[in-house]
C-alpha cells in the first residue's frame, strides 16, 4: 500500500478567502466530514479542515493557511491526500481503487489481458482501462464481466462478453 492516499484533485478557486473546489476521487464524498486535516501535494503540508460542503458533485474546502485566492490558486491542478491510516476500513469483498492500479487482468479463460493502467469513474460504474504491449481495452466494473479480485495476489479475473476486446 501507499503512504499517503489521493482523495481529491483541487480543480479551483472559490471565493477570495482562499476556498478551494475538489473533484473527490472516493465513492462517498462526505467522508470529507469524518477527516480533521489533510496533505497538500504541492507542499507536502499538513494542513486542517476549517470548513468542507458539497454542491454538484464537488466538495468545497476551506484549509488552514489558505487564506486568499492567491494561495488557493497556487495549489490549483493538484492532490489532497490522506495518510494510509485515516483510511476506513472496508467490508469483505471492496477495495480502494489505488489496490487496482497495475493489478493484472486474466480472462476467465486463463488468457492475460494485460494491467489496469487507469480508472475512470463515470458515474454509471467505473471504467479500467487494461493495457498489454501496445493494445489498450476498456473494461467495464460491472458484475456481468468482473468475476473475481484478490488485492494481495495483485489479479483480477474478467468474464470477456463479445465484443469486449476488440
Amino acid at each position: 500500500m501507499k503512504e499517503y492516499i489521493k482523495v481529491g484533485k483541487i480543480v479551483n478557486t472559490h471565493g477570495v478567502k482562499g476556498c478551494l473546489k475538489c473533484i473527490p476521487l472516493t465513492d462517498d464524498m462526505e467522508r470529507f466530514d469524518e477527516l480533521e486535516y489533510v496533505y497538500t501535494e504541492k507542499d507536502n503540508k499538513k494542513r486542517k479542515i476549517k470548513n468542507v460542503w458539497y454542491r454538484k458533485g464537488l466538495v468545497y474546502l476551506e484549509l488552514e493557511d489558505i487564506n486568499d485566492m492567491d494561495a488557493a490558486e497556487s495549489l490549483r491542478n493538484t492532490f489532497i491526500s490522506i495518510y494510509e491510516d485515516q483510511l476506513r476500513e472496508l467490508p469483505e469483498g471492496s477495495y480502494y481503487l489505488f489496490d487496482l492500479e497495475g493489478m493484472e487482468v486474466y480472462s476467465d479463460l486463463g488468457e492475460y489481458i494485460g494491467k489496469i493502467s487507469e480508472i475512470y469513474q463515470t458515474g454509471a460504474n467505473d471504467v479500467y482501462e487494461v493495457v498489454d504491449k501496445n493494445k489498450s481495452y476498456l473494461i467495464p466494473a460491472v458484475k456481468e464481466v468482473v468475476k473475481e479480485v484478490s488485492v494481495k495476489e495483485k489479479k483480477m479475473v474478467i468474464h470477456v462478453i463479445e465484443g469486449l476486446l476488440e
